[in-house]
Order: structure tokens, then sequence, then C-alpha cells
């Protein structure tokens, strides 16, 4: 695109009258190569505008902002309507398949698997990490380039309307919905929005093809492709197993097919069902599909299981709900040996927060052999052990000899919980 071109879509007002490409846009000072143009946009606790003459130093070519202050601006009225509309114009210009994927679980995870099937035949764009928003969304988008053949991309919302929003930047061609969940329910206030919010994705799509969880009692009720355990899904699966560091169960096609998938949870099959559905309607062989879902390794921090001496770590502190939490204590059910349960508050609940934390105490009291602790000031009502901040309970930790045992560390992103395994990893000599 040239600086003219970049003008008239985001309905600018600057003096530049160039015909000169630029490079690539961004919304990082730290990320701008010669030739970009910057976009500097508005935070609670940042001013994007207070970096235009770093943008510059560093080559950028324009930069666009809502108060021009020299004659390298292009004034907009809202820096992130404009990432919106140019999003919406590199899509609309490079015109391939995009499978969007939303719901309150699972999202990165059935991304990640998708992505890593596809590349199998394809070349393949995705979002990196969580990177869901407007922002991680409109900046994977600005990557795009002829060498690509499909995009997958993960859709984020914690308020009413992002959804939507982000779909209709994005034109699916496909959508995977992967459940709806608790999660947000502070912005959300009912699950019956947060059902709405994750539905709108509908709202941008070029066919309105959905792939469901249709074991869901909110998804199963809408028409799409439905995948999940229960007989009357559309791809189902059957024969279950798990062991301590991986799954297996059948699914039937043509023929039946065994399925591994080298981490434990049972709570993922719904999330690779689903991506085994996309893999199949692009082409891709299930004899590859499988062998690929087999090589998966889940992203750091996702039910990881480490060994230190004589105890098993299982690391599942990369995000917190309370579905993700059922799903790891369904896996320490099966286990005889003694369990030690680290758990952290779940965050953005609100009013809902007690209820949904005593909902976590009624399932853990089914757990034989165990020990827990809990840090923070929701999940007190999980039960166990409660500290007010993860130094103390490292501390107490230090005091504590744990053998021959199942350590399960789950916890939202912004309690920090990463901190207990890293002492747990540095001081397995001592446990």
């Amino acid at each position: 695109m040239t600086l003219n071109e970049i003008i008239n879509i985001v309905n600018g007002i600057s003096n530049i009258d160039s015909n000169e490409t630029i490079n690539n846009i961004k919304t990082d000072t730290r990320n701008i190569d010669k030739g970009d143009i910057f976009v500097a946009l508005k935070g609670k606790n940042y001013n994007g505008e207070d970096f235009i003459d770093e943008a510059l130093e560093k080559g950028a070519i324009a930069c666009i902002v809502e108060k021009s202050i020299n004659n390298k601006c292009i004034e907009v009225k809202d820096t992130i309507e404009s990432l919106f509309l140019l999003g919406r114009y590199i899509r609309k210009k490079y015109n391939i398949p995009l499978i969007a994927i939303t719901g309150s679980n699972g999202k990165t995870t059935t991304k990640d698997l998708l992505y890593h099937i596809l590349t199998s035949k394809y070349n393949v764009l995705k979002n990196d990490g969580n990177k869901n928003n407007i922002i991680g969304v409109s900046n994977t988008l600005f990557n795009l380039n002829n060498n690509y053949e499909i995009i997958v991309m993960e859709l984020g919302s914690n308020h009413i309307g992002e959804i939507s929003y982000l779909s209709k930047m994005c034109k699916p061609n496909v959508s995977i919905i992967t459940n709806i969940g608790s999660s947000h329910l502070e912005y959300f206030k009912n699950r019956k929005n947060i059902f709405k919010e994750k539905v709108s994705i509908i709202d941008g799509m070029i066919n309105k093809k959905l792939i469901l969880n249709g074991d869901d009692k909110y998804l199963k009720k809408i028409y799409g492709f439905k995948c999940g355990i229960n007989k009357k899904n559309d791809l189902k699966a059957y024969n279950i197993k798990e062991y301590i560091d991986h799954i297996t169960f059948n699914i039937y096609l043509d023929k039946e097919y065994e399925i591994t998938f080298n981490n434990p949870g049972i709570h993922f099959i719904n999330n690779i069902l689903l991506a085994i559905k996309v893999a199949l309607d692009y082409n891709i062989k299930i004899e590859t599909i499988i062998n690929r879902i087999k090589s998966f390794k889940l992203t750091n921090k996702r039910m990881n299981i480490i060994k230190l001496n004589n105890n098993i770590l299982i690391n599942d502190c990369y995000n917190s709900s309370l579905e993700s939490i059922i799903g790891g204590i369904n896996y320490l059910k099966n286990i005889k040996e003694k369990k030690v349960l680290i758990i952290g508050d779940i965050l953005e609940l609100g009013k809902h927060s007690k209820r949904i934390h005593k909902k976590i105490n009624k399932e853990i009291k089914k757990l034989k052999n165990k020990e827990v602790y809990t840090v923070g000031k929701h999940s007190k009502y999980i039960g166990g052990i409660n500290f007010k901040n993860i130094e103390s309970l490292i501390e107490y930790i230090k005091l504590k000899e744990i053998n021959n045992s199942y350590i399960y560390v789950k916890g939202s992103r912004r309690m920090n919980l990463d901190k207990v395994v890293e002492f747990l990893i540095n001081k397995k000599s001592i446990i």
C-alpha cells in the first residue's frame, strides 16, 4: 500500500501527498523498521503519541495519530478504528480462507493444533499466543502476503461486541466455537450473554459455516457441525482412555481410527475433534492428521508434566477458569498417589466469584488422598490452607516435605503461580 492509499482507508487528514509504498504497519515502536507506518494507540496506561519522535527516528515514514503534531502525521478520530479499517482492507485484498476460533476456553489449544495439522500441506498464518484482541488480530493481518494460503485466527473478548467487531474485520470462511464457559463473567453478567457474544462470530462470516462443541449445553442447540463425546454429535469420540501423560480415543469416518494426544486431560478431546473436522474439510488425509496430533506439543504451562525426583509436577498455570480447573481435577481423580493442589484465584468473575470458587470446592471434595493450598482472596472458598500471596505460600512449602505426590498448579495468569512452579523445579532436590 502507498501512503495516499492508507490516508484514504483510515479517512485521515494529512498534508502528506505521497505514493511511496510502505513496508508494514506497526503499533509498537520497539518493532519499527525503516519504511513502516506507526499507529499511535492510546490506552489507560500509555499514549502512543509519546513515541512519535522515536518511531520517526527509527525510520517510520508516517504516524497515524488522533492529534497531529507535525507534517509526518495522519490525523484520525480513533486509532483503534484505523486498525480495524486497515485490517479489513488487507483481509479483503488477500482473499484466502480464514478460519476463526472463539469460545470461553480452549481457543489457543485448538488454534495451535489446527495450525500444526494444516502446515503439513499449506503455508498458514496464525496469531501468536493469545494475541486475540483488535490489536493482536489486526497486527497479524498486517503480516499477510502472497505466500500464505490459509489464515487461522483466534478471536477473544471480555466485553460485549468485540467478537462481532473482529468477525467483521476478518470475514471468516469457517468459524469454530469451542464452548460457552464462565470466563469474564464480571463483564458479561451471565452465560447467556457469553453465548450471544461468541455466536456473534457469524456477523462477518462469508458463508456462516460453523463447527461447534456439540457437548456444550448452549452450542448443541444451534445449527452447525457438532463435535464431541455425546452420541448425537456428527463427529464423535468414543473408547476414551486417559493415562498419566496422554489420552487415546477412537473416531469413525470411512472406518475406525485411533487418536493419540500426548498430553493428559479428557477435556482436550473436543478441541482435538474440532481441529480434525476443519483439517478434513481442507483435504488433509486422516493418516496425516493422526500423525500431526500425535506429534503436537501443548503451549507451555498447559498440563505440562514435569518429573521432580519422586514427584510429578503438573504445570497448568497458563490461565484459569472453572471449566479448566474441573478438567484438571477430573484428571487427578484417576491417580491413586497423593495429590497436592496449588490453586490461585480465577479472576474477572465479579459478583459470581464466591459461587464459582465454591463449585470448585465441591469437585475437590471428590478427590481422595489430597492436600489443598490456595492463593488469593477468592480462592479461600475452595477450601484447604489459604495464603494471601505467592511469597507466603512459597515460604510454607519450603518447610513441607512432599514425596511421591502429584503436584497440580493452577491459577489465572495474573496470580503469578509460575513463580511457584519455578520454585518447585529449582528446589527439586529437597522435595
